[in-house]
């Protein structure tokens, strides 16, 4: 079973170091050290901590296969290597790889044990005050980050609250709801303890970041219900994001993506990754292949990992002059390193005709790891958030404001201002119900939010969503030869919880797997 091993690793995850270009990751092993040692020090438990960090960074989980899994099994992204068929075509199963042997399941799993292990056994420990109260408010907002990946992955999971011991190694799911009542309840204590931004360490998650999630919590929790009330919970957290002034929008939208302006103002939640410290895939899949923006290697990145053409074209059609669309995408050509032109969306149709992400460029890549960090929440994300939600209670006039402030960081972020993407104005809560979601994917793309904005809304959004793909037909439409026809099956809206999960934990058994798998 997944967990059988978490026995054995919790305390020697705390040794994993996890480097970063500010420095705070870089702590020195302290190795299977028994829990009294590990947490009798300020040192112990910084690296205590750390391990948390480390444990959900790998290739497993943010490091590569996190975005890889959501990313092609959202009926919105290509990739032409045949290791990922299964999940490119939607034809996954519970013992597909991905899902099973490497999945970010597992992942998110060592996270939570060792974030337990902080959770346990740092309050008795020999720790200053204020960085205990920050170490423990960091362990909670993971727990409460990492179910609530989960939770929306695969429904209810088992709930594990506490060090794994041989006599809890075999747990059943918990619901969906208590798993969702015990996110909540992390992500409240985490804002009681974490320092403010100004007080915490770049890179590191400060309070508002509890309330920025709790706030993304609740509008998940409405399940497509536009009457739920959940949306005015979510609007209460998100506006305690807006009124704490402690994030704001860069100016431009282009430095979001620049390694060299990282954890900035607008980053909320940031996994921090180095070129020297544990391997990951951010530039590998998606920065295409001995180019001009990688000079320093001719045969790599991978560059496989590339968004469907549907989603791509939608932005152009949508928003011609938005800046964002050549921050974001390498679109037409690409430049080899030879002086080589490729030409790709639209001109060219065929496997490589596909758009690359531009969100991910290293300059200084050579291998697979990489100084581009993950960001995993922004307070543009709050602002689209906070007026859906707004929309859903009162009607747009009250909602233009949040994501006016969107638009406008978008034309402003080139010399003079672009035309578009014009503020939204004069749509009636319905046409603002749509476009919000669209306006998702002009601004999110490639941060791995798109197979949940899919899924939340229910069975008839994600099949709304997919049939756009089946019958898109701008510029040639689909290449049969490269792009795949999705079936429209209820059963995507979860994925499979893993075989060897249902296999091996006798808390569990066949029934227990989500329904269609």
């Amino acid at each position: 079973m997944i967990l059988k091993r978490l026995l054995f690793i919790v305390l020697g995850a705390t040794t994993i170091v996890a480097c970063n270009k500010n420095g705070f990751l870089e702590e020195k092993p302290y190795s299977f050290m028994d829990a009294e040692a590990l947490y009798s020090s300020d040192a112990g438990a910084k690296a205590a901590l750390t391990g948390t960090w480390a444990a959900i960074s790998t290739l497993q989980g943010y490091g590569a296969n996190y975005s890889l899994v959501l990313d092609l099994a959202s009926g919105g992204w290509f990739n032409q290597a045949a290791a990922y068929k299964e999940m490119n075509a939607l034809t996954f199963t519970a013992s597909s790889n991905y899902l099973d042997a490497v999945s970010p399941y597992k992942a998110f799993y060592g996270g939570i044990a060792v974030a337990n292990d902080v959770i346990a056994k740092l309050p008795e420990g020999k720790v200053s005050p204020a960085l205990k109260d920050n170490l423990l408010g960091q362990a909670y907002l993971i727990r409460g980050m990492i179910y609530f990946n989960l939770v929306r992955m695969y429904g209810g999971v088992p709930l594990r609250l506490k060090p794994t011991s041989k006599e809890d190694i075999n747990l059943a799911r918990a619901s969906k709801a208590d798993v969702y009542a015990q996110i909540i309840s992390d992500l409240q204590t985490a804002k009681n303890l974490l320092p403010l931004k100004a007080d915490q360490e770049i890179g590191r998650p400060a309070k508002f970041a509890a309330s920025a999630l709790l706030g993304k919590v609740y509008i998940a929790m409405t399940n497509g219900d536009n009457s739920s009330p959940y949306w005015q919970n979510a609007k209460d957290a998100l506006l305690e994001v807006v009124n704490s002034n402690q994030y704001s929008l860069v100016p431009k939208f282009q430095d979001l993506w620049d390694i060299t302006k990282q954890n900035s103002q607008e980053s909320i939640i940031e996994i921090q990754f180095s070129r020297d410290g544990a391997e990951n895939s951010m530039s590998n899949f998606y920065t295409p292949t001995g180019t001009i923006a990688t000079p320093l290697v001719t045969n790599g990145p991978f560059g496989r990992h590339r968004p469907n053409k549907e989603i791509y074209t939608a932005h152009v059609l949508r928003y011609p002059d938005d800046p964002r669309i050549d921050a974001t995408y390498f679109h037409d050509q690409v430049i080899r390193l030879n002086g080589q032109v490729v030409k790709i969306w639209p001109q060219n149709k065929a496997a490589q005709g596909f758009p690359y992400m531009k969100k991910y460029v290293d300059p200084g890549f050579v291998s697979r790891k990489t100084n581009c960090n993950f960001i995993y929440l922004r307070y543009a994300d709050v602002l689209l958030s906070l007026a859906e939600a707004e929309n859903e209670i009162n009607g747009p006039d009250q909602a233009y404001q949040y994501v006016n402030q969107v638009l406008r960081r978008a034309r402003t972020s080139v010399t003079p201002a672009a035309v578009e993407p014009q503020d939204y104005a004069g749509m009636t809560q319905e046409e603002f119900r749509d476009r919000i979601m669209r306006e998702r994917r002009c601004e999110l793309l490639g941060e791995v939010h798109l197979w949940y904005d899919t899924r939340r809304r229910g069975q008839d959004y994600l099949f709304q969503f997919l049939t756009e793909h089946n019958t898109f037909n701008v510029n040639g439409g689909l290449n049969l030869s490269f792009d795949y026809i999705y079936n429209l099956d209820a059963k995507y809206l979860l994925l499979p919880l893993p075989a060897s999960e249902i296999n091996n934990n006798t808390a569990m058994s066949p029934s227990d797997q989500n329904p269609g798998y």
